[in-house]
C-alpha cells in the first residue's frame, strides 16, 4: 500500500520490480516505432504512392520470392544432364580381444592369456554417375521449369500491376472522401451563414423563430455530417496505407494532392482489346502454365520407356598394421570399375497411368484456365469503355444541374435577404446544390476509376488519375 510522506519508503525488491515494469512499458511503446516501415511525407500524390507500393508491398515480395524459387528450379533442370561425382576419404583403426576360441568338439574353450588385435585401414574413392538415356523425360522436365519460371515472371508483372491498379484506386477513394470533406466544411460556412442571416431577420421581425430553427438543424446536420465525412477519410487512408504496404497508421493525417483536370476523349476499345489478349501478363502466365502442363504430359509418358545409366568408380585402399600410424593418405591398392545398365518397368501398380491422367488433367485445365481469362479480359475492357462512354454523357448532364441550381441558389438568397422570398424556398435551393455538388463529385471520381480500370489493359495511361 502506497503510504504519505511519514510512511516507510518501498523496500529495495520493490524498486527493481517498478523499474523492470516501467522498462518493459517503455520497450512496448517504443518497439510498433521500430517496427514501421518507410515514413509517408505530409502531402501524397499518386505517382509517389505507386513507388512506395512497389518497394515495400508484400504481395510483390511473395511473388518475386515464387519467381526465384521457379529459377531455382530451372537450374535443376538443367543439371540433369550433367554426371554427379562424388569423392571419399576414409581412415579406420579397430581395437579388439579375445579371450576364448571354438575346439574341435564340445563348448569353446578358454585362452590361457587374453589376445589383442589392431587393424588399420584408409580408403579414397570418385565415383561419377551419368543418365544416358530416360525417354526425354530430362527434355521435358527443362522445357516443363523454363515454362514455369516464364509464368513466375509475367505473374510478377502481373502482381505489379495489380498492386498500381489497387493503389490508384485507394487513392482515388481517398481523394472522393477528401474533398467531400472539403465540401462538407464549405457547407457549414454557409449554414453558418445562413442562420446569421435568420437571426438578424427574426430580430426585427422579419421573419419568423422557425426560420431561425430550421437554420439551427441544418447547421448541426452539416456538422454531422463532417464528423462522418472525417472518419470515412481515416478509413480510406488506413487502407490506402495497407494496399502501399505499410501500417495503417501510417496513413492517418496524410494530405493527398490530386492533379487537376480530367482524363478527356473516349477510349478505342477494340484497339484496347486486342492490346489487351497479347499482352496482357495474366494471359501470358496462363500461357506458360499450358505449356509447362503440355511438357509435364511428356515427362509422365516418358515412365513408359526404359532407362540406361552409365558408372565409372576408382578408388585405392591399404590394410596397414597396429604400429603404423593412422594418418595415411597414399595406399597403394587401387581399383576401378565401369558399369552401363538398363532397366524399364513393366508393371508398377497403375503409377504411371495416374500420373498420367492425372498431368492431361491439369493441362485441360490449364488451357480452360486461359480461355476464361481472356473472356473475362475482353468482358471488362468492354464493360469499362461503356461505363466512360456513360459518365461523361452523366458529367455533362451533372455540370448543367449543378449551374442551374447554383443560379436558382442566389436568386433565392437575394430574395430572401429582400423579404421577397420564404425560408422554405431558399432551404429547397439549398438543398439542390448540395444534391448536385455531391453527385457531381461522385460521378467525376467514378470517371477517373474507371479509366484508372481501363489502364490496366492499356500499353499507356490516361493524362490524368
Amino acid at each position: 500500500m502506497r503510504r504519505g510522506a511519514g510512511g516507510r519508503r518501498p523496500r529495495s525488491r520493490e524498486v527493481v520490480v517498478l523499474a523492470a515494469v516501467l522498462a518493459a512499458g517503455s520497450l512496448a511503446v517504443a518497439w510498433p516505432a521500430v517496427a514501421q516501415g518507410p515514413s509517408l511525407p505530409d502531402t501524397l500524390d499518386i505517382e509517389r504512392a505507386v513507388r512506395f507500393a512497389m518497394s515495400e508491398s508484400p504481395v510483390l515480395r511473395t511473388s518475386l520470392a515464387a519467381t526465384d524459387r521457379a529459377s531455382a528450379d530451372r537450374l535443376a533442370a538443367w543439371g540433369a544432364f550433367l554426371p554427379t561425382a562424388g569423392v571419399n576419404l576414409g581412415l579406420r583403426r579397430s581395437n579388439s580381444t579375445r579371450s576364448t576360441y571354438e575346439a574341435q568338439e564340445g563348448p569353446a574353450a578358454q585362452l590361457p592369456e587374453r589376445l589383442s588385435f589392431t587393424s588399420q585401414s584408409a580408403n579414397q574413392g570418385l565415383n561419377l554417375n551419368l543418365t544416358i538415356l530416360d525417354g526425354g523425360r530430362r527434355f521435358a522436365e527443362l522445357r516443363r521449369s523454363a515454362a514455369s519460371f516464364r509464368g513466375a515472371q509475367r505473374r510478377y508483372d502481373d502482381r505489379q500491376r495489380a498492386v498500381i491498379a489497387a493503389v490508384r484506386r485507394e487513392f482515388l477513394g481517398a481523394l472522393r472522401r477528401q474533398e467531400l470533406l472539403e465540401l462538407t466544411r464549405t457547407q457549414i460556412v454557409d449554414r453558418e451563414a445562413d442562420l446569421d442571416i435568420a437571426r438578424r431577420r427574426y430580430e426585427i421581425a422579419a421573419v419568423e423563430r422557425t426560420d431561425v430553427l430550421t437554420a439551427e438543424l441544418n447547421l448541426l446536420d452539416a456538422r454531422i455530417r463532417l464528423l462522418s465525412e472525417q472518419n470515412q477519410l481515416q478509413v480510406g487512408l488506413r487502407q490506402l496505407a495497407v494496399s502501399m504496404g505499410l501500417p495503417p497508421e501510417s496513413g492517418e493525417g496524410l494530405v493527398l494532392a490530386g492533379e487537376e483536370g480530367m482524363p478527356v476523349g473516349m477510349p478505342d476499345i477494340e484497339s484496347i482489346v486486342r492490346t489487351a489478349v497479347t499482352t496482357d501478363p495474366e494471359l501470358a502466365a496462363l500461357e506458360a502454365d499450358r505449356a509447362a502442363a503440355s511438357a509435364s504430359l511428356w515427362s509422365a509418358r516418358t515412365r513408359y520407356l526404359p532407362r540406361i545409366t552409365a558408372s565409372l568408380s576408382w578408388g585405392r585402399s591399404e590394410n596397414f598394421g597396429a604400429d603404423a600410424s593412422l594418418w595415411q593418405f597414399n595406399p597403394g591398392d587401387t581399383g576401378s570399375s565401369f558399369n552401363i545398365s538398363a532397366g524399364w518397368d513393366l508393371f508398377d501398380g497403375f503409377a504411371r497411368e495416374t500420373q498420367n491422367a492425372q498431368a492431361s488433367a491439369a493441362r485441360r485445365q490449364a488451357e480452360e484456365d486461359y480461355r476464361r481469362v481472356r473472356l473475362e479480359i475482353e468482358r471488362d475492357v468492354r464493360g469499362f469503355g461503356a461505363q466512360i462512354e456513360e459518365l461523361a454523357q452523366t458529367l455533362e448532364l451533372l455540370d448543367q444541374a449543378y449551374a442551374i441550381a447554383r443560379e436558382r441558389l442566389d436568386m433565392e438568397q437575394q430574395r430572401y435577404r429582400f423579404g421577397t422570398g420564404s425560408f422554405l424556398e431558399l432551404q429547397g435551393a439549398i438543398d439542390a446544390v448540395q444534391r448536385a455538388e455531391n453527385s457531381l463529385i461522385q460521378r467525376q471520381y467514378d470517371y477517373r476509376t474507371a479509366w484508372s480500370n481501363l489502364a490496366e489493359f492499356m500499353e499507356g495511361r490516361p493524362g490524368s488519375p
